[in-house]
């Protein structure tokens, strides 16, 4: 009987171990680990884009932040719903889509050199009808 309820015991801790180990692995979501920057584009060229990211505090000035982009840097391109509560679609684009002035939100190399994912995003009405 004490055998019994060690055994339960491990399958009980290993059962709680288990996916929290995993989960430290993936990041937390089963995803390559990576930074993101979103701010908009301030230059745009075949090699590297530059953001002007977001101010961490208010009043701050926004931070400039240059990443070199490759053949694998992936572009996607927001579309606006149709119609009033839906979510935007998105399009694969090019870095020749990309333009001075657009709201990016960029996923980076972990050691935040490089993009890997580069998302045009669209303005989204906020609570109240603004913008």
């Amino acid at each position: 009987m004490r055998w019994t309820w060690m055994l339960w015991i491990a399958v009980a801790v290993m059962l709680v171990v288990a996916p929290v180990a995993l989960a430290a692995d993936h990041g937390g979501k089963g995803h390559a680990k990576g930074t993101m920057v979103s701010g908009e584009l301030t230059a745009v060229t075949a090699e590297s884009i530059t953001v002007a990211a977001k101010a961490k505090e208010k009043g701050a000035a926004a931070e400039s932040k240059t990443l070199a982009v490759t053949a694998d840097t992936k572009v996607k391109i927001e579309k606006a719903p149709a119609a009033e509560g839906e979510k935007p679609t998105t399009e694969d684009g090019k870095i020749g889509d990309l333009k001075a002035g657009q709201k990016v939100m960029v996923k980076c190399t972990e050691d935040g050199k490089a993009a890997l994912e580069i998302v045009v995003t669209v303005p989204r009405a906020h609570k109240g009808g603004k913008k």
